[in-house]
This record gives C-alpha cells, sequence and structure tokens, in this order.
C-alpha cells in the first residue's frame, strides 16, 4: 500500500513493456545512438533500450543513461538492470530530473520515457519552482495551473543532439489543456517533425486518465505541421509505424491557433470540421458569449448548513425575509426551464430549497431564532470552512440576483442550458448565464438553441472531458460554444411545451430531432445530409469521452 501512494504522489503509472519496445525501436536507430530514459522507474524503457541496441551491435553498457527520483525504486530496479541489461551503475543516476543539468551529461540521439504526471494542486514546491524556471528559460511560459509532465518534457528536449528523437508516453491534456499549448508550440518549433497517437483503448487502464504516444524527430528543426492518428490498440500503432504508411491527419502548426490551439479538436473527420468552420462564419451564428456573460454561482462554504428544508425553516423560525429561494444542485433541472412549480415540487418533497441571507451586520442584532440557528453553526465548527473563515461576519453568504439561465458545466451525458422561470439563486454546481439588457426575455430562446446537435457538437469541441467520462465547461469555454442567434427563432409556444416534456421525460432522441428541425433546418437552412454531418462528429467525439467511464 505504502508503494501506491508514493507512486500516486510521484505521478509514476509505468508504462507496458510492448509500449516501451514501440517507443524505443522507434526512437533508437543506429547501433551509436544513446539514449536517456529521465524517469525509468522500473527500467521497462532502459530493458527495451538495451535489447534494442543489442540488435543493433550497440553497447547498452556505454549508451544508455537513466535518471530516477524514488530511492526505493532506485534500489529495487538498478540491480538487475545491471545484471540483466549490462547497463553502467554510474549511467542511472538517483535524481529529481529537475536538478539535473543537460551539460552534466552527454548529448543523446533519443530520450524516451514515461514523464511524471503531477497535478497542479500537489505539484508544489522547490521542484516545481525550479521546473517552471527551467520552461521558463526555454522561452515558455507555464501557467499556475501546468501538471509535472509539461516542464519535464521540455527540460527533456535540452539532453537531445541536433537532429534528436524524443518518444514518450504523455496525458490527454496536450491535447487540450490551456497550459499545454505553448509546450505543444515549443515542441513545433523544435523539431522537424511531429507524430501523435491516441488510442480508443486505454494505454493505463488503472487510470481515469487517457494517454497519448509523441514521436518527435529532427531537433534543431521546425515542423510546418503535426501528423495525428488514432488507434484501436498499441498494435495497430506498432503495424502503422513498421508499414511506414502516412500517419494520419496532418494539422499545420499554424493552425494550433485555430480552435483555441486545441490538437484534440482536430481529431475530427474532416467534413466536420469543414462544415463546424462555415457554420461558425455564419452571420446568423454566434459565441454564446456575445449574448451575455456566464460565471459560477453563489459559495457558501457550507451547503448543508446555509441551505434549509421548509421542515428546518419553520422548526427554526428563521424569518422569511432572511430566506431566497434556490436551486442546491444543477442536476434536479431535467426540462428546457426550471419554474415555480418546478421549486414548489422540490419544497414539498423536503429539498433544501432556502438560503440563508444574511446581512453583513454584527451578529446580536439578528432575530433570537437566526442567533440560535448561527449557535448551532458554531457548535459544529461551520465557521471554520475556509470560505466561512475568510469572510466577515462568516454567516454572510455573498450572492446577487437570480440569473436568466443555467448552465451545467459538469455534464455525463449532455450539457443543457434551462431557463430559469422561477428566478431562484443556485449554487456554484451550475453557471450562471445573465443576458444582455435587449436579450434578458430570450432566455427560453437560448435554452432551445442550445439543444442543436450544433451547439451540443460545439460544447464538445470548446469543454474538456474529464477522468470517468465528464465533460467539463468552464465559464470561458462556455462563451466560446457555439449557438444560433436567439432573435432568429421563430418558434410556436406549443414547439417549447414539446421540446420541454421531451427533455422531462428522457427522450432525448426526440429532443435532438426537434432541436435540429428548428433551429438547423428551419433557421438556418441545412439539409438533412449535412446535420447528420454534425451529429456524427458529435457521436464520435462524445463516444470518444465516454469510453474514459468505461474503460
Amino acid at each position: 500500500m505504502a508503494i501506491e501512494i508514493s507512486r500516486k504522489r510521484l505521478g509514476a503509472f509505468y508504462t507496458s513493456s510492448r509500449a516501451a519496445q514501440i517507443l524505443v525501436e522507434w526512437a533508437i536507430r543506429t547501433e551509436n545512438d544513446r539514449v536517456l530514459d529521465p524517469a525509468c522507474g522500473e527500467g521497462v524503457f532502459l530493458s527495451a533500450a538495451a535489447s534494442r541496441l543489442s540488435s543493433l551491435n550497440g553497447s547498452p553498457k556505454r549508451q544508455i543513461y537513466g535518471i530516477e527520483i524514488d530511492r526505493k525504486v532506485y534500489a529495487r530496479s538498478t540491480f538487475p538492470l545491471l545484471k540483466q541489461c549490462r547497463i553502467k551503475q554510474q549511467n542511472i543516476l538517483l535524481s529529481d530530473f529537475f536538478n539535473v543539468s543537460a551539460e552534466s551529461l552527454p548529448r543523446f540521439e533519443a530520450v524516451v520515457g514515461n514523464p511524471p504526471f503531477i497535478r497542479y494542486q500537489t505539484f508544489k514546491g522547490r521542484s516545481r519552482d525550479q521546473a517552471v524556471a527551467l520552461a521558463g528559460n526555454l522561452g515558455v511560459r507555464l501557467s499556475e495551473l501546468a501538471s509535472s509532465w509539461a516542464p519535464f518534457i521540455l527540460h527533456a528536449t535540452e539532453f537531445l543532439s541536433p537532429g534528436g528523437r524524443l518518444a514518450m508516453v504523455v496525458p490527454a491534456e496536450i491535447t487540450h489543456a490551456t497550459y499545454a499549448r505553448p509546450v505543444v508550440q515549443y515542441l513545433a518549433e523544435k523539431f522537424g517533425h511531429i507524430y501523435l497517437a491516441s488510442f480508443t483503448e486505454r494505454l493505463f487502464p488503472e487510470l481515469n486518465q487517457d494517454a497519448f504516444l509523441i514521436f518527435a524527430e529532427g531537433f534543431g528543426g521546425r515542423c510546418a505541421e503535426i501528423e495525428m492518428s488514432r488507434f484501436s490498440g498499441i498494435e495497430q500503432l506498432a503495424s502503422a509505424l513498421k508499414g511506414n504508411r502516412e500517419f494520419g491527419k496532418k494539422v499545420r502548426a499554424a493552425e494550433l491557433q485555430n480552435t483555441n490551439g486545441r490538437l484534440r479538436n482536430h481529431f475530427l473527420p474532416s467534413e466536420v470540421s469543414a462544415l463546424y468552420k462555415f457554420l461558425a462564419a455564419d452571420s446568423r451564428v454566434c459565441l454564446f458569449g456575445e449574448l451575455g456573460s456566464i460565471g459560477i454561482g453563489y459559495v457558501t462554504g457550507c451547503n448543508e448548513f446555509f441551505h434549509l428544508t421548509e421542515e428546518e425553516v419553520q422548526n427554526f423560525g428563521i424569518p422569511r425575509r432572511f430566506l431566497k429561494s434556490c436551486l442546491m444542485r444543477s442536476g434536479i433541472i431535467k426540462g428546457l426551464q426550471f419554474t415555480k412549480d418546478d421549486w414548489t415540487i422540490l419544497r414539498d418533497k423536503g429539498e433544501k430549497v432556502y438560503l440563508l441571507c444574511l446581512p453583513k451586520a454584527p451578529e446580536i442584532i439578528l432575530p433570537k431564532e437566526v442567533r440560535t440557528y448561527l449557535d448551532q453553526g458554531k457548535r459544529d465548527g461551520v465557521h471554520l470552512a475556509y470560505k466561512c473563515a475568510v469572510r466577515h461576519p462568516w454567516y454572510s453568504v455573498p450572492h446577487s440576483k437570480s440569473a436568466h439561465a443555467f448552465l451545467s458545466y459538469m455534464s455525463g451525458e449532455s450539457p443543457k442550458v434551462a431557463w430559469n422561470a422561477a428566478e431562484v439563486l443556485a449554487t456554484n454546481s451550475s453557471h450562471e448565464v445573465r443576458l444582455s439588457p435587449l436579450l434578458a426575455t430570450q432566455a427560453w430562446r437560448i435554452a432551445l438553441a442550445f439543444c442543436s446537435s450544433l451547439s451540443q457538437l460545439s460544447s464538445e469541441i470548446e469543454g474538456h472531458p474529464l477522468g470517468g467520462g465528464m465533460l467539463k465547461l468552464e465559464p470561458s469555454e462556455a462563451e466560446r460554444t457555439l449557438v444560433v442567434r436567439p432573435e432568429l427563432l421563430r418558434i410556436s409556444e406549443h414547439k417549447l411545451e414539446q421540446m420541454d416534456s421531451f427533455l422531462r421525460t428522457n427522450s432525448n432522441g426526440s429532443a435532438v430531432d426537434l432541436a435540429d428541425e428548428l433551429i438547423l433546418r428551419q433557421t438556418l437552412g441545412l439539409t438533412w445530409d449535412q446535420i447528420l454531418v454534425l451529429r456524427e462528429g458529435l457521436r464520435e467525439i462524445r463516444e470518444t469521452r465516454r469510453k474514459r467511464a468505461s474503460a
């Protein structure tokens, strides 16, 4: 168990011998090639390198180097590597890779391996500071959200000789994370060719994390395009590499400035990508952010305490003037709108539908009933929770007036916009949509427009997948999502009610058909063949995301 905890802390998830073999055989091409694994772990890449060099009549003893940060792993793996692979002991360093300078080692024709994946929340301290500084020295400014693999792979390039090759496992973040974009751009400026392989079968089944393989060659050059392909599994990739076939779709490096610089979006079929770009340029289509602002809901610091049921309100005798109607869980919304009737049903079921809204006033001037409730909260330690402790007074929750609509930001199936017809407040379990004054009455139209295959595909493109198959939409990502301009929609009240009914009864197929008929066919004039192209792109990108949950 201790070993597993250490592995997670260090971001160490070991590569299969077959994947390591494929990377190594691609990277090592002559008997004179020197190879470095900067996070050698149990030695799977070093063992593969020894086999490869031996087959080429090279010298593993002279040409293989490794670096390992974990003392226990180093002690456990070094002897087998020395004995079985004939690697020099002094060539396997016990060190944090970020502490190793390129000047202390020879230059390498091949750098291979699996960088540690430590998320920014735990990638802290001196090692992070040094890693960020090393990236900065290369002209790459990493954000605070960068995980450890990003500076690791940048530092690894410093150990390459001119014309050298980099072959590594990388997390899926390389294709969609904002912090990964400067890393990809740096690699494109430093290598003559880059190939990126993704897989429908997960390389690391034990993780809620997709992994890709990156092959970069011709260090010191500059590539005009990046080649990408999706393979069913590792053996299909091996066949493609052995046959020297075209690797896959070519993406011009200059295009990384488009579609938000995300490589993931270029995996879409060409027909889908072309139609999507065509519609994005249509004046009848706009970015969601052009219609208003999108932000997170209010944060209490302790939802269980600050939200009350009708029964709790009556038992404590809290005056109604200190309460506001609210929606604590966005998953409760089923239809195209959240109505006062919906809120009433939740109230009668015993849901927590009231938010305690107290002024920024001394506790002593509050009614006795409220003070009694606050005393209970203090006994339970609510006032010590972070969000409560940093505000004064601790019991006054910052909030604003109700938003025009809600947007789900974590979705297993599909994101949705719901018109806030009940005019309730909402927690940060959903995003708040505040429309511009001229569109304040158009919330229901926007909710309907967001149901179209165009907006659903756009949300997949702009959002980013998480472990477990979830799609997350940050406010900035949601604002870039495409929607048909709501003022163009000519929808009868009957059709609105029909759409709402489909969504409430989980008749999603019927809901999509109706939305695409009203929005894409009747409003934009698309043919059903074109609509089916969008649907196929949506199906493919959504199925790829969902496989995270089932793998």
